[in-house]
């Protein structure tokens, strides 16, 4: 857990203090069931006196292993990730669903990181943007050499149609 005194800047009138973290997942309570990291992940953030509330904003690098989604080669992506988010004292009302909240002056801001960093995290990740993958009937890799597969699918219902055009 990352927690941070911020009674110093609540005194401020424009308050603010900047950190820099360098984390393993599990201080941010990341498995590999979660997301699979290479190295740690760097955060450089910001706190700010907001008046009522405080202010994080700044960025989270990090790396994650994978492989891509077309041709399954191992992969390392780095990525970067902004933080924006604001804390309220415990016991404000109205408050959004997602809004985060700190007492006794000290704002806990692990859970903020961890979320931003899997909301970071591409549902597929690719080599190259132009990655042609696989083929699905031999298995080659396109990347290295074109293949001559015929990968084209016909409905099972006009197969017998394609039999009379190849008399």
């Amino acid at each position: 857990m990352i927690k941070i005194n911020v009674a110093e800047i609540k005194k401020q009138l424009i308050g603010s203090a900047s950190y820099h973290y360098e984390l393993d997942p599990e201080a941010l309570d990341l498995t590999e069931d979660d997301v699979s990291l290479e190295g740690q992940v760097v955060a450089d953030f910001t706190l700010h006196n907001g008046g009522e509330m405080i202010l994080l904003d700044g960025k989270l690098h990090f790396s994650v292993k994978g492989e891509c989604g077309r041709c399954l080669k191992p992969l390392v992506q780095p990525l970067v990730s902004t933080l924006e988010e604001r804390y309220y004292p415990e016991g404000t009302e109205n408050l959004p669903d997602d809004a985060f909240t700190y007492k006794f002056d000290v704002v806990d801001v692990t859970d903020a990181l961890r979320e931003s960093l899997l909301l970071t995290v591409p549902a597929r990740m690719l080599c190259k943007p132009d990655c042609k993958g696989i083929c699905p009937v031999c298995g080659a890799d396109r990347n290295v050499a074109p293949c001559n597969c015929d990968t084209r699918t016909i409905d099972p219902r006009l197969q017998a149609l394609e039999a009379l055009l190849e008399k």
